[in-house]
């Protein structure tokens, strides 16, 4: 009965950090259609608030998720009738936007991430995760192949690692994904509140446009070859030493002034 009075993503803000809750607990925190919509809704306002920093998921009930809720298909899904669809399209556009939002994000994992879950926590840019956390890619072991961790995953780690996680399905520690690089702060047990606090605030201190400028210069050099990045690279600095020239331009000429800083925040 919970779920039908309560929201299924609870939005806090403290200070200019955004924290979003996945809120199933008595299931887990799987995640269903009408919840990944609710989050999709909540990212993006998150998003489109200037007051917000920084954006932090995590789940009620002392997991973060158990993964997708296969619950929701039944016999009579296929491809024809785009059942099958729509499931994937809003599980693809929330984390599609955990990767592009411009503000960066942080997955606050204590107990379980697994499957879809795991998938959510290698789109946010950052992890805390409490000693004794449960990460995986559970489905392999059914023999679904874990289709989006396997691509999330060639982001984060080595051939041979990440290809290890994918196919194995096996269930890692907390401990070992921060061994990995899949974890950027391990928080001991009753902590990861205060340490996801103390990471997202020291983000938050952080200059939101050089912030929100570095994730998207990062995001493109991913893709890029290296010359290419350099380049990117180069034009920003070109841009920040225009903006140092800014203070320089005579007052009265105001249509220069405002071209510049037309450009800077193009």
């Amino acid at each position: 009965m919970t779920e039908l009075t309560e929201p299924l993503v609870l939005v806090e803000q403290d200070e200019h950090v955004a924290y979003l809750t996945f809120n199933r607990p008595a299931k887990k925190n799987a995640l269903n259609n009408p919840l990944l919509d609710q989050m999709v809704a909540a990212l993006r306002a998150a998003n489109a608030d200037d007051n917000v920093h920084v954006i932090v998921l995590r789940g009620a009930g002392g997991v973060f998720s158990s993964g997708r809720d296969f619950s929701m298909f039944d016999d009579r899904a296929a491809l024809g009738d785009q059942s099958v669809d729509k499931s994937v399209d809003v599980f693809l556009e929330m984390l599609s936007l955990l990767m592009e939002i411009p503000k960066p994000t942080i997955a606050s994992i204590e107990g379980l991430a697994l499957g879809g879950g795991q998938a959510t926590s290698l789109a946010c840019d950052f992890v805390v995760a409490e000693r004794g956390a449960s990460f995986g890619n559970v489905e392999m072991a059914y023999g679904f192949p874990a289709a989006m961790n396997t691509v999330l995953l060639t982001r984060h780690v080595g051939r041979r690692i990440g290809m290890e996680i994918a196919i194995t399905g096996d269930v890692y520690t907390a401990e070992q994904y921060h061994g990995y690089g899949l974890v950027n702060r391990l928080a001991e047990p009753g902590q990861l509140a205060e340490t996801t606090r103390e990471f997202a605030a020291l983000l938050a201190s952080r200059a939101p446009w050089a912030v929100q400028r570095t994730k998207s210069t990062y995001r493109m050099a991913e893709d890029m070859d290296l010359t290419g990045a350099m380049h990117v690279g180069n034009q920003l600095n070109q841009l920040l030493r225009l903006n140092g020239q800014l203070e320089t331009v005579h007052s009265g000429d105001s249509s220069v002034k405002d071209a510049l800083k037309s450009d800077l925040k193009s």
